[in-house]
């Protein structure tokens, strides 16, 4: 392939120089994509405008779907979009925006899709063609964390899509909606007027709120459809919604918390055990229905099987607990379980769980995952890894390097220390500022004399993924600065933040991102707020006060996530998802150290689908056939600011 890839440099290079290429020979055999892009391109050699600027958008087209960027980048540096008929400029703004998401630079395709010669044409295109730019603009929105104006675009155009379509459409709106804030949420509420983007944001509100409290969502899901009948969400309510109803009606009538309250656990215990009174206090104060609630001390038994066969026999419909990973395997070992269990902790590499068992925890592993996620899309691909000796450090790297390496990224380096006194010398070897410094050296031993001298940190890295405990990370994101490498993002868990504002200290840590949960990271609840000013100590735990509180959300609605993939629990430690192996996933939110401060910002959307609108053959850029229900004489799209 490489020689024939390197032809069409040449026939690019001949394009500029005014060189006429020879033509390319096709045998009766199938052509390959380079066949074609040189046939293309030599034909577009022999033409003139239009047809010549149709076959080099054809050529650069058929490079993208081959990923050879670079190639596709040339061919539309070629073209000149300020002369272009607005029908070549709308196929020349799709293919250089989907270019630039490509390459994870969203910006600049946004800025292509929002050019103001596009946009003030845009209702004059066909309606095939507003479909898919608004799709491009859509994605771009959500990848820029802009998923407000994500959802916007896509609830716009729904009506103009085939059912299929719809249906992948309306998704994703609904996951858009999902990422965004309550007090977003609300606000944009109180700034619309009716339609059917009220109705969604409604709805949205409606799956956010109430999460402890089923009869209260069931009521106020109830009073929506009624208001909103035609709504196109109520033909197929999303997010696990239409179970809400029949969860309510077969909620766990008795619930037995199985948890350390003695023994170096207990302060652990005891704060999932506070949160998750609390979450049932306030669910009752409001006239919400509440489950019976019986608490087993764990440390208090050496017979946890007993203990647990004990709790079901004084009536438990559902268990939460236990928290200890090696009473957690004995349910492994125990086979079929008699009643629902939430386990609040996970284990792995243990052999197939019950099927009644789902487990719930921190797991800093989710983090790790996310956090590459995020980098990812963040247009980073080299990384450099920064983290401690030891079983926790290589489990947690190990998470980040499969999904980043999963993903299509590089980890050029891994950088361990074990304790203070190291960290400087860690990084400096990660860097490869002692191989700058032996150059020096050498140079210096060779000429004779003094020579001035910088040294200079590696350069096959563009960002840098921190495992660090509060403490740690304050002594390390300055060691990056002193050692030239200040200006490279640094990415990292909850575990760097101590989960509660210290700005004086962590001004060591600006710049820092780190995904940590909405209950850190938000503005605080009443119940929040309740808890801190009722609990003694409370700051050191504030973690586990959230999981009890989500254990409490859970546990009627486990139902709604093992039936309903999709479906989300919107919870004080994240968003939650079972996965396949029932363990309960959390997508946190993404905040950076700013002036001493974690300031909450957007998250890219994960879950990007650039095909959505596209079947097999369709949406070609030069023979679009999808239909679409809106008839010719209906008006076509405008263009949206």
């Amino acid at each position: 392939m490489r020689p024939t890839f390197f032809l069409i440099s040449l026939i690019l290079l001949a394009s500029c120089s005014g060189i006429a290429p020879q033509p390319v020979q096709i045998g009766s055999s199938p052509q390959t994509t380079a066949e074609q892009v040189q046939q293309l391109l030599n034909q577009a050699q022999a033409s003139s405008y239009p047809q010549r600027e149709r076959m080099q958008l054809q050529a650069s087209r058929l490079l993208i779907e081959e990923q050879q960027l670079e190639l596709a980048e040339q061919i539309l540096a070629n073209l000149q979009p300020d002369i272009l008929s607005i029908e070549l400029l709308a196929h020349y703004s799709t293919l250089s925006s989907e270019l630039q998401i490509r390459r994870g630079q969203y910006e600049k395709a946004r800025l292509i899709l929002e050019a103001p010669r596009l946009m003030a044409a845009l209702d004059s295109l066909s309606i095939q063609r507003q479909l898919k730019l608004n799709l491009l603009r859509a994605e771009v929105f959500a990848l820029l964390g802009s998923h407000i104006a994500s959802a916007q675009q896509r609830i716009y155009i729904d009506p103009l899509l085939d059912s299929d379509n719809q249906r992948s459409n309306r998704e994703a709106i609904w996951d858009s909606l999902m990422y965004v804030a309550m007090d977003e949420l609300n606000h944009y509420k109180s700034n619309t007027f009716g339609g059917e983007y009220q109705g969604w944001l409604e709805l949205a509100i409606i799956a956010k709120e109430n999460q402890g409290d089923l009869e209260q969502q069931v009521k106020q899901l109830e009073g929506w459809q009624q208001q909103w009948q035609t709504h196109p969400a109520n033909e197929s309510l999303p997010g696990g919604l239409r179970l809400i109803r029949e969860l309510a009606e077969n909620r766990p009538r008795q619930v037995s918390l199985l948890l350390p309250l003695t023994g170096k656990l207990a302060p652990f215990g005891k704060a999932v055990r506070d949160g998750f009174i609390a979450a049932r206090y306030q669910n009752q104060q409001r006239g919400g229905k509440v489950p019976q609630l019986k608490i087993y001390d764990t440390n208090r038994s050496d017979d946890f099987l007993a203990l647990y066969q004990q709790a079901v026999s004084e009536g438990a419909e559902l268990i939460v607990g236990p928290l200890e990973k090696h009473r957690l395997s004995l349910l492994f070992d125990a086979g079929k379980l008699p009643v629902t269990t939430l386990a609040l902790n996970r284990v792995e590499n243990y052999g197939q769980a019950p099927s009644q068992l789902f487990q719930f925890g921190l797991a800093p592993s989710d983090e790790a995952q996310q956090v590459a996620d995020i980098a990812y899309l963040d247009n980073h691909r080299q990384a450099m890894i920064i983290a401690p000796r030891g079983e926790w450090g290589d489990k947690v790297n190990a998470a980040f390097a499969d999904r980043w390496q999963q993903l299509g990224g590089n980890i050029n380096n891994y950088s361990l220390y074990s304790g203070q006194q190291d960290y400087s010398s860690a990084v400096k070897e990660g860097l490869l500022l002692q191989e700058s410094e032996d150059r020096a050296k050498r140079i210096k031993l060779l000429i004779g004399e003094s020579v001035e001298f910088l040294p200079r940190r590696r350069q096959d890295i563009d960002m840098i993924f921190m495992l660090a405990r509060p403490q740690q990370a304050r002594s390390l994101k300055p060691l990056l600065a002193y050692h030239y490498a200040g200006e490279l993002p640094v990415y990292g868990t909850s575990r760097l933040y101590a989960g509660f504002p210290d700005s004086k200290k962590d001004r060591d840590i600006n710049g820092v991102r780190f995904t940590d949960m909405p209950w850190v990271l938000n503005k605080a609840t009443p119940l929040h707020q309740q808890i801190n000013n009722e609990i003694e100590q409370s700051k050191q735990y504030q973690r586990m006060y959230a999981l009890g509180i989500d254990s409490y959300q859970l546990h009627p609605r486990l139902r709604q996530l093992l039936e309903m993939t999709n479906s989300r629990v919107y919870g004080h430690t994240g968003s939650l998802k079972l996965n396949a192996n029932r363990e309960i996933e959390r997508r946190m939110l993404l905040a950076q150290i700013s002036a001493g401060k974690a300031k909450v910002i957007p998250t890219a959307s994960l879950s990007s689908n650039l095909d959505l609108p596209t079947k097999e053959g369709e949406f070609n850029d030069f023979e679009m056939e999808q239909s679409v229900k809106k008839q010719r004489d209906q008006p076509q799209l405008q263009a949206q600011p």
